[in-house]
């Protein structure tokens, strides 16, 4: 399991209730002419998730849009898998 506990952010009264962790504008990447994607970022401290997979679910929240993001295993493929060994990733978790 990804250990939660190792994020500034997390804590365990809030696992049933979301906690704000960062606000920001929603970015634009292109990645070829005619392709544009929205991108949201993470705060500096979640950095170890770089490379790992996540599932995201669209839901709405006190009547807005929302988005649950949900952190998978790590990768061997991962070029931060490394990063990533110190947090027992077995099984997803969500953040």
């Amino acid at each position: 399991m990804l250990a939660a506990e190792h994020y500034p952010y997390f804590h365990p009264d809030h696992a049933m209730m979301p906690l704000e962790v960062h606000r920001s504008k929603i970015s634009l990447t292109r990645a070829k002419a005619g392709y544009d994607y929205p991108t949201i970022r993470l705060p500096f401290a979640f950095s170890g998730l770089i490379g790992l997979s996540t599932r995201i679910y669209q839901t709405l929240h006190e009547g807005a849009l929302a988005f649950l993001v949900v952190v998978s295993s790590a990768s061997e493929n991962s070029p931060y898998a490394h990063a990533n060994a110190h947090l027992g990733v077995e099984s997803p978790v969500t953040l």
